[in-house]
């Protein structure tokens, strides 16, 4: 639990004397990176916070978590050591909250400034819109050696993909997104399947893809399209195929694509499920030239299962099954902390994405 609020000079006052009160339990103090979060004060601050939490259980981390108010005139510090492991010796790590309201903000980079750990990574999380400009997330940007960004918080998706590949010009920069992290299972999936030559060369014939996704909002999730619109974007940069026509009507998108000897359609279905998570992929259907087919879904009852159905016009071979990782909250964060440098495929579909003006999507 956190400490009342105390004067910003005190945070690491208080956090010795925390520490003091606990010599001779069994708490071991471990940092591994600088964790910095920024939110908004609204109802998706605390899922952030949940978050952050589930992070330092892996990656025991100090934490600074700034809350932003849009009302009021304040700053407020508290501190506590949160545990991330249970055993014989439980591993435990700083976590310094700043809420922050109206002109104070300017004095939040002097805040953190003495408490960022020298010698450490600096991941940056801004759960906002990049493109609202804060003098705050330029002072963290200076700092950050990999910024992470959650497009969850925008409201257009070309900005948001050409603010990313500014940010990525800096050297001491990387970046990454959070809804990219959300579908890497089934890049894995598609690339494992597809690795042989002969099987790739069967999806370079490919003439519609259809890809289900579940357009089940929640109080915190309302983009649910946009990992549907990665993967598509993905399959289609690294195929060299190219954008020629794109249309949504209510969510449901529409990709016309050229490719070497053809065209491609790639359509996006939006589904509604309240027991799966928001804008998860449900299932891929991909169709060839030559008349094979490629089925993957994901098992409604065990979402974490999914179904491999592979056919042609002399056979059908007996259905695989495929296990994600059980995709627990903040998964996708500590992906992207695994991760090292911004991802080529990426930035790619970055560059796709950034021209399109079909990309704006609803605001909260």
């Amino acid at each position: 639990m956190a400490t009342d609020i105390i004067p910003p000079s005190e945070i690491e006052l208080e956090l010795t004397r925390i520490w003091d009160s606990l010599e001779g339990t069994n708490k071991v103090r471990a940092s591994l990176f600088n964790l910095i979060f920024y939110t908004k004060k609204k109802a998706r601050a605390e899922y952030i916070r949940e978050i952050s939490h589930k992070v330092i259980e892996k990656f025991p981390s100090r934490v600074i978590f700034i809350t932003a108010d849009t009302e009021g005139n304040y700053l407020n510090t508290r501190v506590q050591v949160v545990s991330s492991s249970n055993g014989e010796s439980e591993i435990a790590c700083d976590f310094i909250e700043i809420d922050v309201a109206g002109g104070h903000s300017e004095r939040v980079p002097f805040v953190i400034l003495p408490h960022i750990l020298p010698d450490l990574p600096i991941y940056v999380i801004w759960a906002e819109d990049p493109a609202e400009k804060s003098p705050l997330f330029t002072q963290l940007q200076k700092l950050a050696t990999r910024l992470i960004f959650d497009s969850e918080s925008i409201t257009d998706l070309a900005s948001f993909s050409r603010h990313l590949i500014e940010f990525d010009q800096s050297p001491h920069l990387d970046v990454a997104d959070l809804n990219w992290a959300r579908m890497e299972s089934w890049r894995d999936l598609l690339t494992s399947t597809f690795y042989r030559e002969e099987r790739l060369a069967l999806l370079r014939k490919s003439i519609k893809i259809q890809i289900l996704y579940n357009a089940q909002e929640t109080a915190f999730t309302c983009h649910t399209q946009i990992q549907a619109i990665y993967l598509q974007g993905w399959l289609s940069t690294q195929l060299g195929w190219t954008l020629t026509k794109l249309s949504n009507d209510k969510g449901r998108y529409t990709f016309e694509y050229s490719r070497n000897g053809g065209q491609v359609e790639i359509e996006l279905f939006p589904e509604w499920y309240e027991n799966l998570k928001a804008g998860d992929i449900l299932s891929i259907d991909l169709e060839t030239e030559d008349q094979n087919h490629f089925s993957f879904g994901r098992n409604l009852d065990l979402p974490h299962h999914v179904s491999m159905r592979f056919s042609t016009l002399e056979k059908c071979d007996i259905p695989l099954k495929y296990i994600f990782a059980k995709d627990e909250s903040g998964q996708s964060l500590v992906k992207e902390i695994c991760h090292r440098g911004t991802s080529k495929h990426f930035l790619n579909l970055l560059e796709q994405i950034q021209t399109r003006k079909e990309f704006s999507i609803c605001e909260y």
